[in-house]
């Protein structure tokens, strides 16, 4: 029984016929994928590895179109702009890690990929001498004259500081062109590639976050990725 079992395997990864050779060509391919996914994510330590980017607040540092790669507060910690200042630490350009967050810890809004810029504390003034609720980051897209907290949707809502625990991860080095515009063209946001934004979407989300279904939706064009910010990010 074993050998004939061993004779069926052999001639199914040798035979020339069409169909056989089909379902051959994509079980490797998906086999491919899955190691490839399965090590992005090891490596990540984020449910949305990658993000395309689907508007221009970042520029010129990231731009439309481009995927980011991103690691989980898990695996990296945030250093600011302020704090990369005193250190020379930069990242994308200028001083201090970009990071990617969900505005408002709001699970269905677009994620934003914008510069940490400072810390605040619960208590402390906003950029515009508000008063912070809670402690968190204050964030600015490279390409945009204000800051994010509190008035990057016009105040409505308004966004408060980013606690850790709304970073879906910290952008890195360096930002891969191009290949997001595909993602972007998708009409749905499929996780984990994500798009994002600094516009306020709630986007319809079709969550595929076992790893089989992920693998499948990243040989179907999906995948895990994210699109973002004025910038917006989308999963890819």
């Amino acid at each position: 029984m074993q050998d004939q079992t061993r004779e069926r395997t052999k001639k199914f990864w040798k035979t020339d016929n069409y169909w056989l050779s089909l379902l051959r060509d994509i079980l490797i391919a998906f086999l491919v994928v899955a190691v490839i996914m399965s090590s992005v994510y090891i490596w990540s330590g984020s449910q949305t590895p990658l993000v395309a980017v689907q508007s221009g607040s970042m520029e010129p540092h990231i731009n439309i179109g481009d995927v980011v790669l991103n690691r989980g507060l898990n695996r990296v910690s945030v250093v600011t702009y302020n704090d990369g200042k005193g250190t020379n630490y930069q990242r994308f350009g200028n001083y201090g890690d970009v990071i990617v967050y969900r505005p408002n810890g709001d699970e269905h809004a677009t994620p934003i990929i914008h510069r940490a810029m400072y810390w605040v504390k619960a208590g402390d003034r906003l950029p515009n001498n508000q008063t912070a609720v809670h402690d968190g980051y204050i964030t600015k897209g490279d390409n945009n004259q204000d800051y994010d907290q509190p008035m990057l949707f016009g105040g409505m809502p308004r966004v408060e500081p980013v606690k850790p625990e709304w970073v879906i991860g910290v952008a890195q080095q360096p930002a891969i062109p191009w290949i997001g515009n595909l993602r972007l063209a998708l009409p749905i946001v499929v996780n984990p590639l994500t798009t994002v934004s600094d516009e306020y979407q709630r986007l319809p989300i079709l969550n595929s976050n076992s790893f089989p279904a992920s693998c499948l939706n990243s040989l179907l064009g999906g995948g895990d990725f994210a699109a973002g910010a004025k910038l917006a990010a989308k999963p890819f």
